[in-house]
């Protein structure tokens, strides 16, 4: 993402579906107001674990975090173009396995930086301009007004974790187009495929489809000008990890919290 002309943690105005500024919210996202000391000075930042993401089967994964994610996270590519990656949480829809039902993470798994960013979010002031807004999701479970540290201080000015908030939407951000840029080429290459995991399961054989993924055959085919580009670009590490990770599904439908 282009580095905002003005950047700062409060923007102005509200953005949410009914207001037509964002006709598709961002997955878990309910609403999205622009921050502001006028209108949310009495908000409260505070921990609300992670039992808003207790029904995402999939969450958004940007391409850096595939290294460590693959380790504890199937990480697969959506059917859909772009094609953008997701790690799996769950087989069946509505459901997250990574997630218990006190609304904590399962220990020792990997949490995507899309989950540690909510219920923050950046978007432009305006479809031409250049200038983002740390927008939040005002119904979030983390946000309160009586509970948690205050978004703003006495005097209206954003408070040291609204500024940290910015930062790291911005940084996630980037890396979302780091790694739309990277499907987008991984597609162009013809290395994204329509892919199966077929295995056991309790003595029956269990099928998972649905989605995409890199084709071996594919990249071993790939001349090697094209292979260089992959690895000068640090792209090889992360299509292995992603191709080791895959092997993790089966562990899902035995349940990864058993």
């Amino acid at each position: 993402m282009p580095e905002p002309s003005s950047p700062h943690p409060a923007g102005n105005g509200a953005m949410n579906g009914s207001a037509g500024a964002m006709p598709v919210l961002p997955p878990l996202y309910r609403s999205l107001e622009g921050l502001t000391a006028e209108r949310h000075a009495g908000l409260r930042l505070r921990d609300a674990g992670f039992g808003f993401a207790a029904t995402a089967s999939a969450v958004p994964v940007a391409a850096e975090e595939f290294v460590i994610a693959a380790r504890s996270l199937p990480i697969v590519f959506s059917a859909q173009a772009p094609h953008m990656p997701v790690v799996i949480t769950g087989l069946a829809a509505g459901t997250n396995l990574y997630v218990d039902s006190g609304g904590a993470w399962k220990a020792g798994a990997y949490v995507p930086a899309y989950l540690r960013r909510f219920p923050f979010f950046l978007l432009r002031t305006a479809p031409d301009s250049e200038e983002l807004a740390l927008c939040i999701d005002p119904g979030a479970p983390q946000v309160s007004t009586t509970l948690g540290e205050p978004l703003f201080g006495p005097d209206g000015k954003p408070a040291p974790q609204l500024d940290r908030a910015f930062a790291f939407s911005r940084s996630v951000e980037e890396a979302m187009l780091r790694t739309r840029t990277l499907a987008v080429r991984l597609a162009e290459l013809g290395l994204l495929k329509p892919s199966v995991v077929q295995f056991d399961h309790h003595g029956k054989p269990m099928r998972i489809d649905g989605f995409f993924a890199v084709d071996r055959p594919a990249l071993a085919a790939l001349p090697a000008g094209q292979l260089a580009e992959l690895r000068d670009r640090g792209w090889l590490e992360v299509i292995y990890a992603h191709l080791l990770s895959v092997g993790g599904i089966p562990d899902l439908a035995r349940g990864v919290q058993a």
